[in-house]
């Protein structure tokens, strides 16, 4: 690839290539990462569309917050398995609302421990008014204390759903 060609205007995340310079030699250029100049909305877009489906089919009891973070963390069956300890057959049982009621405590744990969570975010979906719509995501620490938190039950018996609002 020559020099001209390699040229990426994107300084959010830069790359090292090997090309051809205007002299004939070969050397280091740095410039911008061309799949993330063009494709990395697209992959934010999907994503976010994934988790969204995903949340749907946990509150309504569709799937398990086992299955939930699985998927989200492109993670196989295999590898939650080794990962957490448990089983395949009674991780497989985990995915499902089903069989998802029969797992322990200690269960729970593992399976936190894995998707780098609390046990009790296994239970709920934390939703947070942003000032526009109502996202998933975490809580930052500093801002605890400007936050109204409220709880309501869903269809899922296992999943609360917790609204956060910034107090006005």
């Amino acid at each position: 690839m020559k020099e001209k060609e390699g040229f990426i205007d994107y300084p959010e995340q830069q790359v090292i290539l090997y090309v051809e310079k205007e002299d004939g030699q070969f050397g280091p250029m740095q410039t911008g990462s061309y799949i993330s100049a063009n494709f990395i909305d697209d992959f934010r877009n999907k994503r976010i569309a994934l988790e969204i489906e995903l949340r749907n089919q946990l509150i309504s009891n569709l799937i398990s917050p086992v299955r939930f973070y699985m998927v989200l963390e492109e993670l196989t069956l295999s590898e939650l398995s080794a990962r957490s300890g448990i089983c395949k057959s009674t991780v497989r049982k985990h995915l499902d609302p089903g069989g998802f009621a029969k797992a322990t405590v200690k269960d729970l744990e593992h399976y936190a421990r894995v998707f780098n969570i609390s046990p009790a975010n296994l239970l709920q979906v934390i939703m947070v008014h942003d000032g526009e719509q109502m996202v998933s995501q975490a809580i930052p620490e500093n801002k605890i204390h400007t936050l109204s938190i409220h709880h309501s039950t869903t269809q899922n018996p296992f999943i609360v759903l917790t609204n956060i609002e910034e107090k006005k």
